[in-house]
């Protein structure tokens, strides 16, 4: 800690707060502990936030993706004895008198993403969320207060510190939006010169292909493999972009950086793996991804191979896809019995997002997301896709977004149908329901944000239809104790908090059957339903020259 003594210090120094730093013993899912108020999540992440791993000088041994890509760019710019990325904990040595400029990453500062809001807010005690409490933390580091250089925040959730003002209270002076290679060597520029730069910057468009490759290992082995996505979803800013595969060469790169950094996994970052180096029309490009996963799976040194975020149609398009991904993807799983008792079989996992049920307001605002088919057959497909993935022991992890702007009561029995029509087939998949929330660089990003106040009893329904399905597949001997947990916490508080329209629901996941069943119970043969089949050979069928 600091002793009183000024220290010269380095004059860049990045950083990303604790909780979004850590590795959680390589479990990229406990990190959504972060988005529970900080009494809960920070007791239950003690033990990691207070071990983040440094090198023998100091300098952080691995850390978010994003902030490695900076950097990788202001060691090019600036020499590397003038960069450095530390932790948290180690700040006080390396912020001083030398010290121009404080770059930090965040995904999540406030705790406004869509996971953050739901489940704090769900919740509703023990503080903010641990992310925004951790973020706070970080920018008002002792160091900083003292030596006061200057500060420059970035990210994918730099938006939210401004949507509630907080810019001037932290002490920011510079908010930067956007993807950071054409723009940000310029505005670190004029900040080492003391140079007045706008609070808030937007940045352009970089050239994709002039994209650094990192020099120090990331969290979890993170390697990006594509950015962008292309479908275009309205609530969402990286489907807005158009997509870009980087090389494969470009790839290795970086899995060799992380395997020499004490990785021993890779962790893929792209809004679809199944996109990567994809044909015209969205069509899946089975040679490329396979060679891709091999190459990576066979490198020394890669033990798991973790996945971001996919999309079902490719799976249904290409019916090799995933016969031939499977068994290099199974062999490299973190998900299997000898990382985990409670598994009992190895399995891939993924996340892909169904949204809702609603056909009406797929076309609306996802009109994209089941190209190259229709939108028109959209809960078909997610059942028929989902089938498919659990043939190959891929158990997906599925978001459902409910409030989103102009959702009627038949948009939401829409996405009940689907969940019952899931349950019906047993479909392997954990639900991950979230509310509406307005992304800055999304189309939807001037709607109003859905909590939980103005839910209706059916929304209300939605959440509690996922988490009861969770609990039947993932816990099934835990609902004897889960049952009168739900009972007494409603009953003695959240009916309180939340308001009466969410009693029935929370009492159905309680497991009490108390009134009607809500939504239609599942009569139809999607999966595998030899009509349903023939609509997507008839669709592949056009696009096969491709």
């Amino acid at each position: 800690m600091d002793n009183g003594e000024d220290i010269d210090g380095v004059p860049i120094v990045l950083a990303a707060s604790r909780a979004e730093a850590n590795e959680y013993n390589n479990n990229p899912f406990s990190a959504f502990i972060c988005t529970f108020p900080k009494k809960l999540s920070g007791y239950v992440l003690k033990e990691h936030l207070s071990n983040l791993e440094s090198n023998n000088d100091g300098s952080a041994k691995r850390t978010i993706y994003g902030l490695r890509k900076v950097e990788s760019m202001l060691i090019d710019e600036f020499g590397e004895k003038n960069v450095l990325v530390s932790h948290y904990d180690n700040l006080h040595r390396f912020i001083g008198k030398k010290t121009k400029v404080v770059g930090i990453s965040t995904m999540d500062p406030m705790g406004l993403a869509y996971v953050s809001t739901t489940y704090n807010s769900l919740i509703g005690f023990g503080g903010e969320a641990l992310n925004a409490s951790e973020f706070e933390k970080l920018v008002t580091h002792p160091s900083i207060q003292k030596y006061r250089p200057k500060i420059i925040v970035g990210g994918q959730g730099s938006w939210q510190i401004s949507e509630v003002k907080a810019q001037e209270k932290l002490g920011i002076d510079v908010l930067f939006q956007g993807e950071g290679e054409k723009n940000l060597i310029e505005v670190f520029k004029r900040l080492m010169k003391g140079e007045e730069v706008p609070k808030y910057y937007e940045a352009q468009r970089p050239d994709r292909e002039k994209v650094p490759i990192i020099k120090h290992s990331a969290s979890y082995g993170m390697v990006e493999i594509m950015r962008g996505c292309g479908r275009g979803c309205h609530f969402c800013s990286p489907t807005m972009r158009t997509k870009y595969s980087f090389p494969i060469d470009h790839i290795m790169k970086e899995v060799k950086i992380n395997i020499r950094g004490g990785s021993k996994s890779i962790f893929t970052v792209t809004e679809d793996i199944f996109l990567y180096k994809s044909k015209k029309n969205f069509v899946p490009n089975r040679k490329e991804i396979v060679k891709l996963y091999k190459t990576i799976a066979s490198y020394p040194g890669v033990e798991y191979i973790l996945l971001s975020h996919a999309s079902f149609a490719p799976v249904l398009y290409d019916n090799k896809l995933l016969e031939e991904l499977t068994p290099i993807l199974i062999e490299k799983t973190k998900w299997n019995p000898k990382t985990s008792n409670t598994y009992k079989k190895p399995f891939i996992s993924i996340e892909i997002g169904i949204e809702t049920g609603s056909v009406r307001l797929m076309k609306k605002y996802m009109n994209g997301k089941a190209l190259p088919y229709s939108i028109d057959n959209w809960p078909e497909l997610v059942v028929e896709a989902i089938g498919k993935l659990n043939d190959f022991d891929w158990w997906p992890l599925c978001t459902i977004m409910t409030g989103q702007p102009e959702e009627t009561e038949e948009d939401v029995i829409a996405t009940l149908n689907l969940i019952d029509d899931l349950k019906n087939h047993n479909a392997k998949m954990f639900y991950t329901p979230v509310l509406f929330i307005p992304l800055k660089e999304a189309i939807l990003g001037n709607c109003r944000k859905t909590n939980l106040n103005n839910l209706t009893e059916l929304q209300w329904e939605v959440l509690a239809r996922c988490w009861r399905n969770n609990i039947d597949f993932w816990t099934p001997d835990m609902k004897k104790i889960y049952g009168p947990a739900f009972f007494f916490v409603h009953w003695f508080y959240a009916r309180w908090k939340h308001g009466k329209k969410s009693t029935r629901p929370m009492m159905r996941l309680a497991g009490f059957p108390v009134g009607r069943k809500i939504g239609k119970q599942c009569s139809s043969e999607y999966c595998r339903n030899g009509n349903f089949r023939e609509k997507f050979e008839e669709i592949k069928e056009r696009f096969s020259n491709f």
